[in-house]
């Protein structure tokens, strides 16, 4: 299963968020530039590559110029360059590509804190093929958590390899996210098939508007539950939500 927290200060947004994922089968694939984490997608490049790779790759990406256009380049191609092309390539992805933030963890005490509006928003859960869906999914899969930035050779390899590199490797610290991406071609509204939905759980704190609504799914083929706070120990417990069954999340 893959999870999404959803929080916000409205209570009638957070409603109108859900309804999009249950009535229209929408999700949201954010610009990669308006991430909070000053080191997100940091990438190491590295321009080592034999003359020859050098040139067929120039002429990849440059189809109608010629050998003269090559040579100009090829002398010219300093650090500061260097440094010109990561940085211009690195802001294509950031300002056109879209990505999607999932979560293998339904019951992460600091993801419903910081996600779901300090636990009164929700958590919705996705059968995995949701990242086969996506019509322009570009690369999907688990994020990578590592002290050390992830390095990319611009001449020997492929878009692909940048993706991953870019897009799936975060700094150890998020580690406790336990990340899931879709990387797509273009940011904004994605279509996702309606019947991948498999859970719904609000927060330990939801207010009675959001119970109200999903309860409204109670008997479909959508688990709906509410987080509850155990009352020994410091996690959560999911506990099924019944028609007209309000309580408190600390249970």
């Amino acid at each position: 299963m893959l999870y999404k927290y959803v929080g916000h200060e409205s209570i009638e947004q957070v409603i109108e968020y859900l309804k999009c994922f249950v009535e229209k089968g929408t999700i949201f694939a954010s610009k990669p530039i308006t991430f909070n984490d000053p080191a997100e997608f940091k990438i190491i490049f590295s321009f080592d590559a034999e003359p020859d790779v050098v040139k067929k790759k120039y002429f990849s990406d440059h189809p109608t110029h010629t050998e003269t256009d090559f040579k100009n380049w090829y002398n010219s191609f300093d650090e500061h360059a260097q440094w010109y092309v990561g940085y211009s390539t690195r802001e294509i992805y950031l300002t056109q590509n879209g990505t999607i933030c999932l979560t293998r963890d339904s019951d992460n005490y600091l993801m419903w804190s910081h996600y779901a509006r300090s636990h009164t928003g929700f958590c919705i859960g996705f059968d995995d093929s949701i990242a086969d869906c996506i019509e322009d999914y570009a690369v999907f899969g688990d994020v990578n958590y590592s002290q050390a930035v992830p390095g990319f050779n611009y001449f020997t390899e492929t878009l692909e390899n940048f993706a991953v590199a870019m897009f799936l490797h975060k700094g150890l610290p998020w580690a406790y996210e336990k990340e899931f991406r879709i990387v797509t071609d273009k940011w904004g509204i994605k279509k996702f098939d309606k019947s991948l939905i498999k859970e719904i759980v609000i927060g330990c704190r939801a207010p009675v508007q959001l119970q109200d609504y999903v309860s409204e799914l109670i008997d479909t083929d959508i688990r709906v539950s509410k987080m509850g706070l155990s009352q020994d120990t410091y996690s959560l417990k999911k506990i099924p939500l019944k028609k007209n069954g309000y309580f408190q999340g600390d249970v």
